[in-house]
């Protein structure tokens, strides 16, 4: 058969070649049938193969691999024998070469269509009295195959999934829409932190723009209900300002009546000038300096 000959033709390629456990410089250890090239070794296992040069090779031990197993049982099987290849099938699906093995599975369909074992291990399924593949199964049933989900639906289970596919884009569009609208309105808020009566309604101004474009009365109040909010507050906290300043006074004071007398410079003076003597009065004073701090009210300046 085909199939069976396939198998046989990969037996003649490997035939030469050893089962080995090749140990690598780096400590990597590859295992399986290994053909010798001129600068490298080409190691096979299953449906892999490594192409290594052999300057990276450390030494190579031989043994007993699985291909040298696989390459044994095959060489036994006879081509017709579809209950010996069924077993061959089995063993490689224990061995982890489920590729391999469904090729074993259609060569026994091949040869005994009736196979029951082989079907079902092919998915085949017997429907009305035929056996059929899922794909086929799941059409004749009324089954729709979904490429989007990669799975089998009624028809109605199909549209009701549509629905709800489109519903959920509908939704998370909604939801990014509200999340923009969000951060926007987040940001002009900033705008009402202030006491610069100016930039609140400037803030108030865009809020309410805003609230006219998506014509959302809930915006609108929001834009009116802060700048009524912030204004007040604006003006409490304007009230309540204090500045800190500092007092300097000086108080001078005469503490009893001046007395007078004359001085022989003052004489002199007033003989070269022709004129009477020169009388001082000196007075007695009492001062007193204040130094303090006040707080004063100092408002905002800005019209609150």
């Amino acid at each position: 058969m085909k199939i069976l000959a396939c198998f046989l033709s990969l037996l003649v390629f490997v035939a030469s070649a050893a089962a080995d456990d090749i140990h690598l410089r780096d400590g990597t250890v590859l295992s399986g049938k290994v053909i010798v090239e001129s600068s490298r070794y080409l190691v096979m296992d299953r449906d892999r193969s490594y192409a290594i040069a052999k300057s990276k090779v450390a030494k190579i031990e031989k043994r007993e691999s699985f291909m040298e197993l696989y390459d044994k049982r095959l060489a036994k099987l006879a081509p017709d024998d579809a209950e010996a290849i069924f077993e061959f099938g089995q063993w490689l699906l224990e061995n982890d070469w489920k590729s391999r093995a469904r090729r074993a599975f259609e060569e026994v369909v091949a040869i005994d269509p009736d196979h029951r074992a082989a079907r079902r291990a092919l998915g085949f399924k017997l429907y009305e009295g035929e056996w059929v593949s899922p794909s086929e199964l799941n059409k004749r049933k009324g089954l729709v195959f979904d490429e989007d989900t990669n799975k089998w639906y009624t028809r109605h289970d199909l549209a009701e999934l549509r629905k709800r596919i489109e519903s959920d884009v509908k939704w998370r569009d909604a939801i990014k829409k509200r999340r923009a609208a969000n951060r926007k309105i987040n940001k002009i808020m900033t705008g009402f932190h202030t006491f610069d009566s100016k930039k609140r309604d400037k803030a108030y101004g865009e809020l309410s723009k805003y609230a006219e474009q998506l014509n959302s009365p809930e915006i609108r109040k929001l834009a009116a209900d802060a700048k009524a909010y912030y204004d007040a507050r604006a003006r409490s906290l304007c009230a309540q300002m204090r500045a800190r300043t500092e007092i300097q006074a000086t108080l001078t004071r005469l503490k009893k009546p001046i007395e007078t007398f004359e001085t022989g410079l003052g004489a002199a003076i007033a003989l070269n000038a022709g004129q009477s003597p020169v009388r001082i009065q000196l007075p007695e004073l009492s001062i007193v300096q204040v130094q303090t701090t006040a707080d004063i009210p100092a408002g905002c300046n800005n019209g609150h």
